[in-house]
């Protein structure tokens, strides 16, 4: 395990149906399956499809961003996120067609996130450096906002042309 500014090596795969996020060679710490249209049920590694879900995050107009139990556990606000009274900021670079990120804390940096993928890709592959100390479940929220899988096409190789 190799550690960069004490934030450690993992990736996440994000698509419309699924996404997981996991540290270098370890197995996926979250997971976030489709709860619907425009919605992401997101788990722990613990859990099973049909658990009830860690987040939500439900991207549909007049609902709440980010709950727990229909109860709502934060929101963003441009590029700030607040869940669970934490102010998570996110830094991306406006002019490049795939994804490139960063998540701070105050000064500290606590995620960052490169999209190795075709943005056109139907499953999106970012590497991510993370602090170890950052709940997997949020990381991955963190990326899906970002990400926006909601938005993503589906078999989008085949259909290309």
């Amino acid at each position: 395990m190799t550690t960069i500014d004490g934030l450690r090596p993992g990736e996440s795969m994000i698509s419309l149906l699924s996404s997981t996020f996991s540290f270098e060679g370890e197995t996926p710490g979250a997971f976030a399956v489709q709860a619907g249209r425009g919605r992401q049920s997101v788990l722990s590694s613990g859990d099973l499809v049909g658990d009830e879900p860690r987040l939500l995050i439900d991207f549909n107009e007049g609902q709440p961003l980010l709950s727990v139990r229909g109860q709502p556990v934060g929101e963003r606000r441009k590029d700030t996120v607040r869940l669970r009274g934490q102010a998570y900021h996110i830094h991306r670079s406006r002019f490049r067609r795939k994804l490139h990120f960063a998540v701070t804390v105050g000064e500290r940096t606590v995620l960052q996130a490169r999209e190795h993928s075709s943005p056109e890709a139907t499953v999106r592959t970012l590497r991510t450096d993370s602090d170890p100390a950052l709940d997997p479940v949020v990381t991955l929220a963190l990326l899906l906002l970002t990400a926006r899988p909601d938005k993503m096409g589906f078999l989008n190789e085949i259909f290309r042309n």
